[in-house]
Formats: C-alpha cells, structure tokens, sequence
C-alpha cells in the first residue's frame, strides 16, 4: 500500500516544481486502514513537505514502532552538495541518505566528506544507517549488529535522476523479504546498476 505525501509536477533537482501537498488524504486514508483492519509490516517516508507534515508523521511512525513495525526514512534534503528545498524527518529505525544529505544532516562539509564520521553522527544506537552515494560504494552501520560495511558499485557517467527512489524501493523490497540490512543493500545496489544498464 502507497500513499503520497505530496504530489509533484517534476523531479526537485530542476530548482522549480508544483506540488499539492496531500497530508489530510494520508492521514484519512491510514485511519480509514485502521477502521477496516488493514496493516503494514514497514513504514517508509520519504519526502515530506515541511514541519507540520513531518510532526503528523512522527505521530505515525512512533504508533507503527510501538507496534514493532520498523520505520524507514529517506530524508530527501539535496544532492550533489546542493539542498533541496524540502523538509524531512530523522526518527527511525533506519535512514538512507546520500552523501549530501548525510552532510546536512550532520554539519560536516560535502567536499572530502568523512563517511565513518557521518555513520558516527547519524541515527545513534537504535538507528541504522545507509549512506548511498558515498564515493562509489553504499556505507553502512547496522545498529542490530553494531557492524559496518561497504557495498561497492560501479557508476555509469552521467545524471541519473531517480536512482535514490529506485534504491530505496529494492531496499524496501528486500528487508520486507527478511534479507539482513547489508544483503538488502547489496540486492538495491545491485538492482539500481541493473537498471541503469538497461538505460
């Protein structure tokens, strides 16, 4: 089951976008879930559209964790060393930002950024972390195993607008399967080269 946090007219990297933020239509729809006993076993946000969004949603994940249902959250913040102009949260069981949001996230300059600095900054105990993007491998810290990894890939040239979203979707996919989060990872990873390949 999907639900919109907003609907957007183009991806943000082109600096201008419509949107229709869809909070009420969210928040219904998930009562109306509830009403008629439907349930989810992962809860994923990824953009949101500012504070009164996100504090609707925080509401919403600490109900799914309280009911042992984990939360996922990409925070959509920027790319390239650049912020987007967007929202986002940092509660959950585990974030997936890009080397760009990792640094916003925690202050730390996006030239010669340190990824084992930025696993050490963000989440904290309970949080798993995925920094994608980060040189040319996935870095990881899975607080369920207190270990950290890296699953390396090869980058094919040019802008490949998406590839977060599709990552996310074959992460999604491969934890909801029960595949610890390093496998989860390295099937995404491997899942979004695939695609590009394909063109």
């Amino acid at each position: 089951l999907a639900l919109p946090t907003a609907l957007i007219s183009n991806t943000l990297n082109l600096g201008r976008a419509a949107m229709a933020d869809t909070t009420d239509y969210l928040l219904e729809a998930l009562e109306t879930w509830e009403a008629l006993g439907l349930s989810y076993d992962l809860l994923y946000i990824g953009y949101v559209t500012g504070l009164a969004q996100a504090e609707k949603l925080c509401r919403v994940a600490d109900a799914a964790r309280a009911r042992g249902v984990p939360v996922v959250v990409d925070p959509i913040l920027g790319d390239h060393g650049r912020r987007y102009n967007s929202v986002s949260m940092e509660q959950a069981d585990i974030i997936t930002p890009n080397l760009t949001e990792a640094c916003l996230m925690t202050g730390q300059p996006y030239e010669n950024a340190d990824v084992d600095a930025l696993l050490d900054a963000l989440g904290g105990a309970e949080t798993s972390v995925l920094v994608t993007s980060a040189g040319d491998a996935v870095a990881g810290k899975d607080a369920r195993t207190g270990r950290r990894f890296r699953v390396p890939f090869r980058r094919i040239p040019g802008e490949h607008w998406g590839t977060g979203d599709r990552f996310c979707a074959l992460l999604l996919d491969a934890l909801a399967g029960g595949l610890p989060l390093e496998q989860a990872a390295r099937r995404a990873s491997d899942g979004v080269y695939e695609a590009l390949l394909k063109g």
